[in-house]
């Protein structure tokens, strides 16, 4: 009997939300890839007696033969096997997908190549010496992926410690080596090959209007053609990075400069980069509902985290269950179930799902006491990194559960208050005790969308004094500060503590962990 599959892609295109990308990690591709070449990679007894589909079912990008199936990914250039002779076969799941039922978006590395993942020799970052890596990511991406960012060089590269090593010193610079990466790009591009999304990046509100101001020609025509390139190169979407995917004034203030300047329609693509909130999941849909009806029917916005990949592979964690209250969203995660004693168990595994639902215990724990890892000895856990690539396979299932279970409650909640008003917004916030609207839904999600509604509506006269004018409440919906370094808790968007959406790990959990028990995500 076949067990239950589950497809996501038909649940979001019926919901009409913003769409989550999972940021697909190197090691997951890379395992799907060595079990899809080498039949003896998994051995025949090691794989878990109810995965019809084999290890394969875990490509949730295939529409037929997956567990549960998503069309939607990110890969990053960042820790892709960019040789073009050589990324086929080692990533089949992302460069073998089926394109006419898949949208994956590339992301072009320029947080690793800023972080120093992609080494760069800055002293010639500016020079024809500099082109062999951007050629590199321009022409992977090119082939690999639908939508592209193009190469920027994110604001914290200017800042300690980073400058330190990338010898920039101030926001400009990173501008000024990012317009350089632009023109490469526009240059030498093979139009129609991948589209590109134009990334505006920035660390306060002044400095990322600065740089939307010196990129946005890239993605008019006419002045495509005034900097001498063709009108097919110009760029054909957006990508939000920096403050503007976390500062809501910021965003709204940067959706409505496009308007003014007539730049979201025939832009059909808007995409938001490392968020992992769920109740930005919900901020999203209701702009890009407001962009569809009123500028552009076509647009699309997304969102990106690598959270369900960075859990298993950096922390043994395991999603275990969703969490929607008015003063908590949460993905909650914990330790897997990894005993050694469990090894050869035909117990059923917990925290159901189509993942789950199809594991005993003996699957996920392997390593029995005694048994040596690939290091030649007794490690600490009973996984193998089999184990670690179905982890993370359950990891993502919950994640997109759980921001498509937010924004059906979410719209059921919105649906059934006729009258909400995002100014009672200040009147609830100086009470004491403040009022729920819903059992399930933050009053934010709520408020936020009556708020965008008024706002994007083409008859308000002045939608940035509102902007201005509600200062307050926007910031309350922000997440994050201006830290040039990013932590495991920055990454799951945990900055601040009105709506934590993601467990952190507390040291009890990655207490006694070995070093060498956990995966390399870049393997």
């Amino acid at each position: 009997m076949t067990n239950s599959r589950v497809n996501f892609t038909e649940r979001h295109e019926e919901g009409g939300w913003a769409k989550y990308l999972p940021a697909i990690s190197g090691f997951y591709t890379t395992h799907l890839g060595k079990d899809l070449s080498d039949e003896t990679f998994v051995p025949a007894d090691r794989l878990p007696k109810k995965f019809e589909f084999g290890l394969q079912g875990l490509n949730f990008l295939d529409p037929e033969y997956s567990y549960f199936n998503y069309k939607y990914g990110l890969y990053s250039a960042g820790h892709a096997e960019r040789k073009l002779d050589k990324c086929d076969d080692r990533e089949p799941m992302i460069h073998k997908r089926d394109r006419k039922n898949t949208v994956l978006v590339g992301d072009s590395g320029g947080f690793q190549i800023a972080t120093g993942v992609i080494k760069l020799d800055w002293a010639t970052v500016k020079t024809p010496a500099g082109d062999k890596l951007r050629e590199e990511i321009l022409r992977y991406l090119e082939h690999t992926a639908d939508w592209s960012m193009t190469l920027d060089v994110p604001a914290f590269a200017a800042l300690p410690p980073l400058s330190e090593k990338t010898g920039l010193t101030k926001f400009e610079d990173c501008l000024d080596v990012s317009i350089y990466n632009l023109d490469y790009f526009m240059k030498n591009r093979v139009p129609g090959a991948t589209k590109f999304l134009n990334v505006m990046s920035g660390s306060s509100n002044e400095n990322s209007k600065q740089w939307y101001d010196a990129v946005k020609k890239y993605s008019i025509p006419a002045e495509v053609e005034k900097m001498g390139y063709t009108v097919d190169r110009t760029l054909e979407g957006w990508a939000f990075a920096g403050i503007n995917m976390k500062n809501m004034k910021t965003v709204l203030e940067r959706m409505l400069d496009l308007r003014r300047d007539n730049l979201l329609g025939g832009k059909d693509w808007i995409h938001f980069l490392g968020i992992g909130r769920l109740d930005w999941a919900c901020y999203l849909s209701s702009i890009e509902r407001l962009l569809k009806k009123y500028d552009n029917p076509n647009i699309n916005i997304s969102f990106d985290a690598a959270s369900p990949f960075v859990a298993a592979g950096g922390y043994a964690l395991s999603y275990n269950y969703n969490y929607f209250k008015p003063d908590q969203l949460t993905y909650a995660m914990g330790r897997g179930i990894d005993d050694k004693g469990l090894k050869g168990s035909n117990r059923a595994m917990p925290f159901q799902g189509p993942i789950m639902e199809r594991l005993t215990a003996g699957d996920m724990c392997v390593m029995g006491p005694g048994d040596l890892n690939k290091h030649g000895k007794e490690g600490k856990t009973s996984w193998d990194t089999t184990t670690y690539a179905l982890v993370m396979a359950h990891n993502v299932y919950n994640h997109i559960q759980a921001v498509q279970e937010i924004n059906r409650l979410a719209d059921i909640e919105y649906a059934v208050r006729k009258n909400v008003d995002y100014r009672d917004w200040y009147q609830m916030r100086d009470r004491k005790k403040q009022t729920n609207l819903s059992d399930f839904v933050p009053n934010s999600i709520l408020f936020f969308n009556n708020f965008v509604e008024v706002l994007l509506d083409p008859s308000n006269k002045d939608p940035y004094n509102m902007l201005k004018e509600n200062q307050a409440f926007l910031d309350y919906v922000s997440f994050g500060d201006k830290k040039a370094t990013t932590t495991f808790s920055s990454l799951f968007g945990e900055e601040d503590n009105h709506s934590n959406d993601e467990h952190t790990p507390t040291g009890e959990e990655l207490a006694g962990l070995d070093k060498e028990d956990l995966i390399d995500l870049d393997e």
